[in-house]
């Protein structure tokens, strides 16, 4: 159980990390660039795709890691609570 626990924790962590290099890759690319204000930078294939790009890789990771951390969190509890009802019999 500590192993499950430990590995899915390393994969959360690293998929968090992930996205965070991805914002700071967006941040980068993109210094001036808001989206709700100049959206003519987006008439540029090339750019637009780019974009795309960091943002869907960055949202993928993001999401992947928001369930690796419930299932870690989940995981825990069960850990924690199962210990407790062990010798119960209704």
């Amino acid at each position: 159980m500590i192993g499950v626990i430990a590995t899915l924790a390393a994969c959360a962590l690293l998929c968090s990390a992930l996205a965070t290099l991805g914002n700071h890759a967006i941040a980068r690319e993109f210094r001036d660039f808001d989206l709700r204000k100049n959206t003519e930078i987006l008439m540029d294939p090339t750019i637009a795709v780019r974009y795309a790009e960091y943002r869907l890789a960055t949202n993928i990771f993001y999401r992947q890691s928001l369930v690796l951390w419930t299932i870690v969190g989940l995981m825990i509890a069960y850990a924690v609570i199962a210990p407790l009802f062990d010798g119960y019999v209704p």
